[in-house]
């Protein structure tokens, strides 16, 4: 696999930090059967909020992340997700195991954006950004609508992935405050979409 810019150096980070939470089910933690009730936070209706204090990981060096933005990074926005359009011809295990695939979201400074999955797409893809999500059992038990909001001083990196039940084609709603929605479809391993 061959990395450049952005995708690099985020890789680099989200190699270092631990996925094991995202693999636990619910039944493993002790936490009962599902996570999601309706209308709670992560959902379409009421976004979960990452914010510069509240986001997963400490990532140290934030500066230079998005000195090379390439053709495989999803840019949105103030939003990148670094390779993740490389992802329609990559083999799953590349990103990750359990259908649970770790790419780091990087928001621009001061920058909002929210990324939301379709209704019709909860049983089968959901975002693992937020702590309580990594513990979801099953994608409709993972967030499905998450606001990111970047610090004011600096490019601000979100450690998190998807819990994907790959391959297949997912439809993402990207929603910049100002800006009219825009959907993109990103290929899991699937090829072109």
């Amino acid at each position: 696999m061959i990395l450049k810019g952005a995708a690099r150096a985020l890789f680099t980070i989200m190699a270092a930090l631990p996925l094991a939470a995202c693999g636990a089910s619910s039944a493993q933690t002790g936490d009962g059967a599902g996570m999601r009730t309706q209308g709670g936070e992560g959902t379409l209706e009421t976004p979960r909020v990452l914010t510069c204090s509240n986001r997963n990981g400490d990532v140290g060096d934030e500066s230079n992340l998005l000195a090379s933005i390439g053709p495989a990074d999803l840019v949105a926005g103030p939003l990148v997700i670094p390779g993740l359009l490389a992802w329609g011809t990559a083999k799953p295990e590349e990103y990750g195991s359990g259908n649970h695939f770790k790419v780091g979201a990087v928001v621009r400074k001061g920058g909002k954006v929210t990324l939301s999955i379709p209704t019709e797409f909860h049983k089968s893809a959901g975002m693992l950004y937020a702590e309580v999500a990594r513990r979801a059992a099953n994608p409709a038990d993972a967030d499905h609508s998450v606001t990111f909001v970047a610090c004011d001083d600096h490019d601000t990196v979100f450690v998190g992935g998807f819990y994907v039940l790959a391959p297949r084609c997912v439809p993402f709603d990207i929603a910049v405050p100002g800006k009219p929605t825009v959907r993109k479809e990103i290929s899991f391993f699937h090829g072109k979409c």
